[in-house]
């Protein structure tokens, strides 16, 4: 139907193959002229940006090797007669000695089990927060057109301002602790979240819908009973993908006094030993990768690994 529209009427007998092939030459004359425009708008922005960012190979090579040198100066201090010294009888660890470079690690540990705490609990409120927003702001189940954009739009207000500025925010309202870099984080995560699971719904069969509907359920039932049981092994998956998330934005809000092992993260850099904050940073890699190899595990079982291949 739309071929025949956008050809013009010819006369009985006369070959269509012709037509035929002087459309099809415009429509190519057509996408390629879309296609250099959208480019040249493409390479103007990628110009502008490195202009803007000075990303030149001069800047480059003067700061690339001041990324090795910064590692040398946290690098720490060991001595090989002195590296597995313990203690001395006043209780003091020896300067050159591993326990002199681990002897905050007690409370190193103490603060990466409250920035696990963190992640939890916001990951947990934003999960909510997200399972509630994500029905309305799904264009399938909208009730309506104003809930569903003002669904939208609260989401995407949440996503789109950084943790840390929550963070900011949220330590003037509440004081320096972890209840401030919770809230930041679980604000953050239902926006994005949020969107995710819209996402979801959306792709989901509206066949059980279509039946409940018919029977007379109301809005509630329909959700209830024909889209969270399609929706639910995604929904836990993203979760734990966002967990991930959250650990490591646990660590950042922590800079502005948001609580968790960030917090000694900023402490060290400023106020105390270098080698202090390769002991921390190794301890927070540590933490994230041993974190994104148990979620890898629930986030297969849920959604089936059947689906990764």
């Amino acid at each position: 139907m739309a071929l025949s529209r956008t050809l013009h009427p010819f006369p009985p007998g006369a070959d269509p193959v012709p037509l035929f092939e002087e459309h099809r030459r415009n429509l190519q004359r057509q996408k390629m002229g879309a296609n250099l425009l959208i480019g040249a708008i493409f390479l103007g922005l990628l110009a502008w940006s490195v202009v803007v960012s000075n990303f030149t190979p001069e800047r480059l090579s003067e700061g690339v090797p001041r990324i090795f040198e910064y590692f040398e100066t946290i690098l720490p201090a060991l001595e090989a007669d002195k590296l597995f010294v313990g203690r001395g009888e006043d209780g003091r660890a020896v300067p050159g000695s591993l326990t002199f470079w681990s002897a905050d690690l007690e409370e190193y540990l103490v603060l990466i089990g409250e920035t696990i705490l963190m992640a939890i609990t916001a990951t947990l409120l934003g999960a909510m927060g997200a399972f509630v927003l994500s029905f309305t702001a799904a264009r399938n189940l909208a009730p309506n057109r104003l809930a569903g954009t003002l669904s939208r739009r609260l989401l995407e207000f949440f996503r789109g301002v950084p943790e840390i500025l929550y963070a900011l925010v949220l330590v003037f309202a509440v004081g320096i602790g972890p209840l401030a870099g919770v809230l930041a984080i679980a604000i953050h995560a239902t926006g994005a979240l949020g969107k995710l699971f819209a996402e979801v719904n959306e792709n989901a069969s509206m066949r059980a819908v279509d039946g409940i509907r018919a029977t007379g359920g109301t809005w509630f039932d329909e959700v209830r009973y024909g889209v969270v049981p399609q929706v639910l092994p995604n929904f836990i998956s993203y979760t734990v993908l966002r967990f991930e998330i959250n650990v490591r934005a646990s660590a950042i809000v922590g800079f502005v006094g948001a609580g968790g092992i960030g917090s000694e993260l900023n402490r060290v850099i400023n106020f105390y030993s270098d080698d202090r904050v390769l002991a921390v940073l190794i301890l927070i890699v540590l933490l994230v990768t041993i974190i994104d190899l148990l979620s890898e595990r629930v986030r297969h079982h849920f959604i089936g690994r059947e689906n990764l291949r």
